[in-house]
C-alpha cells in the first residue's frame, strides 16, 4: 500500500430528540464566531416549521500547529452534528472539540452533552495504490464467464465487445443490540464498502478509490489487510 491521497473523513454524531441546541447556534454571534474561528466561507439555513431546520457550514479549515486541516462541511440538525475533514478521524475529532469549544464561548451553553453523543460513526475514504490487479478480486470461475461467454453475446460483426469490471461492493446492514440506543430510537442504515480502480488512471497503475463505514485508521488497517490478502492467493 502506498501514496495514499485524498483521505476524507466523515463523523456523524447522534444526539437525544431535540439535543442540539439550534436556537442558539443559529444566532448571528454564534454563527459569525463558527466563521470567524475556522474560516468558513460559505453558511447555509434551511429554517422547518418549529424553527432553525439545518445550519451547514462548509469550506472552511483548522489551523494547527504544522498543518491546516481542511473543513469540508459542517452541519447542525436537531439531533444530528456531521462534520466532513480532508483528514484523519483523530483531526476530525480536533475539529469538533475545537467548533464546540467555539460554540460555548458565544453561545452560553452547557456542552457536555454534545460531547457524548448516543452513537458516533465514521466513514473514511481514500486513493490508494495497492499491489494487485482489480480483477483478483473476482473469482476465477466470473471472470472466465464475463470474458468469455458474456463477450461473445456482446461482440458483433460490427463491434468487438470487452468485458471490465468496475467496482467491488459490499453492504454492511447492522441489527441493533444495545438497549439504550434502541430506546432513544435511533436506527443504523446500511452502509456500503466501495473498491473501484480510480477514474482517470490507467488499470496497469493499480490507483483504487476504497470507502468504509469505519474511522481512517480502522479504513487503512483493512486495506493493508486486503492487499495481503490478496497477494498471498494470488
Amino acid at each position: 500500500m502506498k501514496d495514499i491521497t485524498s483521505l476524507t473523513v466523515t463523523q456523524v454524531r447522534v444526539f437525544s430528540v431535540d439535543g442540539v441546541p439550534l436556537n442558539r447556534i443559529s444566532t448571528m454571534s454564534c454563527i459569525q464566531k463558527i466563521r470567524e474561528d475556522f474560516y468558513v466561507t460559505q453558511v447555509e439555513s434551511i429554517p422547518s416549521l418549529d424553527g432553525p431546520g439545518i445550519i451547514a457550514f462548509s469550506k472552511g479549515e483548522m489551523k494547527k500547529a504544522k498543518k491546516t486541516v481542511v473543513i469540508n462541511r459542517m452541519v447542525f440538525e436537531s439531533r444530528r452534528i456531521v462534520l466532513e475533514v480532508a483528514g484523519t478521524s483523530k483531526e476530525s475529532n480536533q475539529v469538533y472539540d475545537a467548533m464546540l469549544s467555539s460554540i460555548d464561548s458565544v453561545a452560553g451553553i452547557d456542552s457536555s452533552q454534545l460531547r457524548e453523543p448516543i452513537i458516533t460513526s465514521d466513514t473514511a475514504q481514500c486513493i490508494v495504490t495497492l499491489d494487485f490487479d482489480f480483477q483478483s478480486l473476482f473469482r476465477d470461475s466470473l471472470v472466465e464467464f464475463m470474458n468469455n461467454r458474456v463477450k461473445k453475446q456482446a461482440t458483433s460483426n460490427i463491434v468487438k465487445a470487452l468485458v471490465v469490471p468496475r467496482t467491488a461492493e459490499f453492504e454492511i446492514s447492522y441489527e441493533i443490540t444495545d438497549d439504550a440506543v434502541s430506546k432513544n430510537r435511533v436506527t443504523f442504515s446500511p452502509k456500503r464498502l466501495v473498491i473501484a480502480p480510480r477514474e482517470g488512471t490507467p488499470r496497469e497503475a493499480r490507483r483504487y478509490f476504497i470507502s468504509s463505514p469505519f474511522d481512517s485508521d480502522t479504513h487503512l488497517k483493512l486495506i493493508r489487510e486486503l492487499e495481503a490478502e490478496i497477494s498471498k492467493t494470488n
